[in-house]
């Protein structure tokens, strides 16, 4: 697993008091009031596998009641030869499936809040690696995990595309509120503006939802732009004159987006006065 935390924290008010939301890699969750760190909804401390010895591992890890975007294991099947671990199985001498890994769940592609719906908007991504590691000190003395060991196994598994989700978690309730299902692995961050909510996706694609519902409302494609790439960045929100842009940069993510491109995007309605 990996328990680091990209995303940027979400800072809003819930029934008055002042929280603050993050969710790590591994994709659970966490709402606390951001005065005293307790958190404001429960979680329970599970026991976990403590072998192979040689990673240290703590015993237990915090699983979240908040609903989760991500999935906490590899889809089934899978094929053959290749094994899916369960939720907290630590890497393994012999190589297992693990989802979330090292690209999340949730990456550095900031989150948004909605004081409208009270909903907490977010990317989820389904990125599944078979990933074993060896206790070997001759090999990689920079292994994350004891700083001597050597990973084996492969991040990409035959059959496999990675994908993921947008959606909405209701910061009331603590369960998910929609889903939309994207066919890239999301590397866009999420913009609420009024009741709209927008992302993109790696093959260029630019959304606008209703923030309420998840219903895209409005799409644009950026292959019809010379030189735009995938939607990998995050969108901005601006005013000149009264009149409101959303701008967004479409560059790619290599290894992930179809295109990649150099090409800042700004839009906005018609002008009235025209």
């Amino acid at each position: 697993m990996k328990p680091d935390g990209p995303q940027p924290t979400v800072l809003f008010d819930l029934n008055g008091t002042p929280a603050l939301s993050h969710t790590s890699k591994i994709g659970f969750m966490f709402i606390l009031d951001r005065r005293t760190g307790h958190s404001l909804f429960p979680y329970n401390e599970v026991s976990v596998p403590t072998t192979p010895a040689f990673q240290h591992l703590w015993p237990t890890q915090p699983e979240s009641s908040i609903e989760s975007l991500t999935e906490h294991s590899a889809e089934l099947p899978l094929p053959a030869g290749y094994t899916a671990a369960p939720m907290w199985t630590p890497v393994q001498p012999t190589p297992l499936v693990f989802q979330p890994l090292f690209e999340g769940g949730m990456e550095w592609p900031p989150a948004a809040y909605s004081p409208r719906t009270h909903f907490i908007y977010s990317h989820a991504r389904y990125g599944p690696a078979d990933v074993g590691v060896t206790d070997d000190p001759a090999k990689d003395a920079n292994c994350p995990f004891s700083g001597t060991c050597t990973f084996t196994g492969t991040f990409s598994i035959p059959g496999v595309t990675n994908h993921g989700v947008y959606g909405a978690v209701d910061a009331l309730t603590g369960k998910v509120a929609w889903k939309i299902p994207v066919t890239t692995a999301p590397d866009s961050g999420v913009g609420v503006a009024g009741d709209l909510v927008f992302f993109g996706e790696s093959n260029g694609l630019f959304h606008a939802a209703d923030a309420s519902t998840g219903k895209i409302l409005w799409t644009f494609d950026s292959s019809t732009v010379p030189n735009a790439g995938g939607a990998t960045a995050s969108p901005a929100f601006y005013v000149v004159n009264g009149r409101e842009y959303v701008v967004y940069g479409f560059g790619g993510n290599p290894g992930e987006s179809p295109k990649l491109g150099d090409a800042v995007i700004a839009f906005a309605l018609p002008d009235q006065n025209n």
